[in-house]
């Protein structure tokens, strides 16, 4: 965590940009910008977070304040109307004061920053800035909640919306202030602002959004399972006897990594566009490229036909009860979400030297390995007795609910293990039941067009 003072620290917004920008072996940090950000002037300045977005070509979702003080600039409004994409949304939201940035991949900053001139470089301005690595799923499972509670009471940007600013900007300059007429525009949405709920009620919500989408994202990736695995739709180099689930996360890993890339960069919220009102004809053309593969593009051969059958023996339960350290690093290293958080994981955290060194991803993999090893949760239970609990401790209607307490309840939870490790070691267990499921598993059904939450944690 950073704490982004300006100029009273030297840690300063432009830097957390340059940051989220560099190109790395993976491509650019930053898959997208979700910007939850109520006063809006300032888009012309190579370094102001609009201009940004637009020149590097990096997605964006704007979510500004609606008013009849037109917090957002009207030129504002018209480069995103004029970019006219569905990668560049804007919309504004009535009683909407956050100031939220979150660069989707990388981090997020959560302080009092609007996006003017004065905020990111004279006011004194306070904030904190969290690497995605830093995320739990609690924070994760809020800030997708406040975006989703602003883009269900949002007012999309149109060229009437934008006409009836530039109105109101003109009546403000003449002085004539009375905004009864404004309020009466057609087309916004009126919202009466959020209720007061209490921390048991926000938290049963958080609990029932988490497994219904849970739920319904499961029975896509068991009826792509079942389609995958038909002889007619099976590669020549799946084995016949593979498990359902195992085919499923391999045809989306292949997919996702061949059919979504833009160069370096995951383009799947376009493709999410693109396809969102046709999925199914987008799976039977995925499906339709999967099967005439004469090989394995990137070892889903491997991961289909002995990786999935040595996780599913390491995660047996007597084989949980008798795991060694040993044993739970080579499960780290088959678990796609394990891996890739290791990636991003900061040194510090993992107890790693934190400047001078570059580490590969095995050494990283080994340090977060060990690391989780010796975590331990509230109630003393280390990773394999949390992943007991999770697979064996009840009945497997009720294991989603025990993935939400291994995430969510201090009594289970662990540092650095999140939803998205813990989904799929759940699906390499039991992959019929519940096929694994992971961040990118996720970026890959929503690059078919449906409409799934991506876990980054």
């Amino acid at each position: 965590m950073r704490l982004i003072l300006g100029s009273i620290n030297g840690n300063y917004l432009r830097d957390i940009i340059e940051e989220a920008g560099a190109v790395g072996e993976n491509g650019i940090a930053t898959e997208s910008v979700w910007a939850a950000v109520a006063y809006a002037t300032d888009a012309t300045d190579s370094g102001s977070l609009i201009r940004w977005c637009f020149d590097k070509g990096i997605p964006l979702k704007f979510w500004g304040r609606l008013d009849e003080e037109v917090p957002v600039r009207v030129e504002i409004l018209n480069l995103f109307l004029n970019k006219r994409s569905p990668e560049f949304v804007c919309k504004l939201v009535k009683h909407h004061h956050a100031k939220v940035i979150w660069w989707r991949g990388f981090g997020v900053y959560i302080g009092s920053a609007n996006l003017t001139y004065s905020a990111w470089n004279s006011n004194v301005e306070a904030g904190c800035f969290f690497y995605e690595s830093e995320f739990d799923s609690q924070l994760e499972g809020d800030l997708n909640r406040l975006f989703v509670e602003l883009d269900q009471n949002a007012t999309m940007l149109t060229e009437e919306l934008r006409d009836l600013m530039i109105s109101r900007a003109k009546a403000l300059e003449a002085k004539k202030v009375p905004s009864e007429s404004f309020w009466q525009h057609p087309s916004i949405k009126h919202w009466s602002g959020l209720v007061h709920t209490s921390p048991k009620k926000a938290e049963d919500r958080r609990r029932s959004a988490f497994l219904a989408e849970w739920h319904s994202t499961l029975q896509i990736l068991r009826d792509i399972g079942s389609n995958v695995s038909q002889a007619e739709n099976r590669p020549q180099w799946v084995n016949a006897t593979a498990s359902h689930g195992a085919q499923a996360d391999q045809f989306l890993h292949a997919h996702y990594y061949h059919r979504t890339f833009d160069g370096k960069r995951a383009d799947y919220e376009r493709f999410f566009e693109l396809n969102k009102s046709n999925p199914v004809g987008a799976l039977e053309q995925a499906i339709e490229w999967w099967r005439n593969l004469p090989s394995a593009p990137t070892n889903e051969d491997v991961a289909i036909n002995v990786t999935a059958n040595r996780l599913q023996e390491m995660l047996k339960e007597e084989s949980l009860r008798k795991m060694s350290q040993t044993d739970f690093h080579q499960v780290a290293s088959d678990v796609h979400a394990m891996i890739e958080f290791s990636r991003r994981v900061r040194n510090s955290i993992v107890g790693l030297q934190t400047s001078g060194v570059k580490y590969t991803i095995p050494e990283k993999l080994d340090a977060l390995s060990k690391h989780v090893w010796k975590a331990r949760s509230e109630n003393g239970s280390g990773v394999t007795d949390v992943i007991h609990h999770i697979l064996y401790e009840g009945s497997e209607d009720l294991l989603p609910e025990r993935l939400w307490d291994a995430v969510a309840d201090p009594k289970w939870k662990l540092e650095c293990m999140g939803i998205s490790a813990y989904g799929e070691l759940v699906g390499w267990a039991m992959p019929d039941k519940f096929p694994p499921r992971n961040g990118r598993t996720s970026k890959a059904l929503r690059s078919l067009g449906y409409d799934v939450q991506v876990h980054v944690s």
